[in-house]
């Protein structure tokens, strides 16, 4: 991604959140990748700090970094190097901290062998490791193994978790497996990875309200573009739970994921030439898009200077101390 230049629009709303931004920040959810065949290439955090800097009117940052989830970590050579190239990152970069890839058919012995680094606070599983076509159908049995559970509840660590089916938190099975869960494993932390997937966002409404009481399940705002689902997740289940994230490198696209009748859509750069054709049109990047989203849910909510500090640093910092 480094050919990524944010556009003259995003840097002027960049200067409208000067007011807004907390003086330091902590991205739950961003993704790096020694393999340049990853969708954003071969990506280090001095990437994404250069990339993002522009959008943060100068505030320091830390971050989770996450492996991009290519079916390439399945082949035992390339996890390797991912697990080198994330404790170098970690070296590098002190007081960032780091996930490691788990696979569907994982034991907690291969889970534990992974952490390599004291950084390493968290495990990331993926549906496209499901071992089906249509993944996007999959159950979370199907790519989240139990030993990952069993590794997390021991030592305390976060398990970062997509969701996926037309449903998200919607769909019965995947409410009932996140309740199971977290009672099952209360020491283990599991992050609701953009807002439970809400890019569709009546999924979290009236759904969202079974996990209030689930103090082990987070989420992330990730990638999400409007306000409704943020909005509802923090009058729901608070803000101490809630953190700020980017989705980098996707937070790069330009445009915006919408939600869309009873799906979403991912509004990108063909629809905007559309677009601009027709009227004029002052696109965004995802970053941007979701700042603007998070800003929006936090004034409707009414909340203070201290819960955006906690949004966008405290909670995280808290949570992977």
């Amino acid at each position: 991604m480094k050919d990524y230049v944010l556009n003259p629009y995003d840097l002027e709303a960049a200067k409208r959140l000067e007011d807004f931004l907390p003086h330091r920040l902590f991205d739950a959810h961003m993704h790096i990748s020694h393999n340049k065949n990853t969708g954003g290439g071969h990506t280090t955090l001095k990437d994404y700090f250069l990339d993002t800097a522009p959008l943060y009117c100068g505030r320091p940052v830390r971050c989770n970094a996450i492996v991009h989830p290519g079916r390439f970590l399945a082949e035992p050579a390339e996890m390797e190097k991912s697990l080198s190239f994330l404790a170098a990152q970690m070296e590098e970069n002190p007081g960032c901290v780091a996930e490691v890839q788990v696979l569907p058919e994982d034991t907690a012995e291969d889970v534990a062998k992974r952490l390599i680094h004291p950084a390493f606070r968290g495990l990331k599983c993926y549906h496209v490791f499901a071992r089906r076509s249509d993944t996007f159908n999959a159950s979370v049995e199907e790519y989240l193994p139990e030993g990952a559970w069993e590794v997390a509840d021991q030592r305390g660590l976060v398990i970062t978790l997509h969701l996926v089916k037309d449903g998200a938190l919607a769909d019965p099975d995947n409410r009932n497996y996140v309740k199971e869960k977290a009672k099952q494993y209360p020491n283990a932390k599991l992050i609701l990875a953009h807002a439970a997937r809400s890019f569709a966002s009546w999924t979290v409404f009236d759904t969202v309200d079974e996990l209030k009481d689930l103090e082990n399940v987070w989420f992330d705002f990730s990638g999400i573009c409007e306000s409704p689902s943020l909005q509802y997740v923090l009058k729901t289940c608070g803000v101490s739970r809630c953190m700020w994230g980017t989705d980098y490198p996707i937070s790069l696209l330009a445009g915006k994921a919408i939600s869309l009748a009873d799906r979403f859509y991912w509004i990108g750069e063909r629809d905007l030439k559309n677009f601009v054709s027709k009227t004029d049109l002052r696109s965004w990047h995802v970053a941007t898009e979701g700042l603007y989203a998070l800003r929006q849910a936090c004034i409707l909510q009414d909340l203070s200077s201290r819960d955006i500090e906690d949004l966008f640093y405290n909670n995280a910092a808290r949570l992977w101390q």
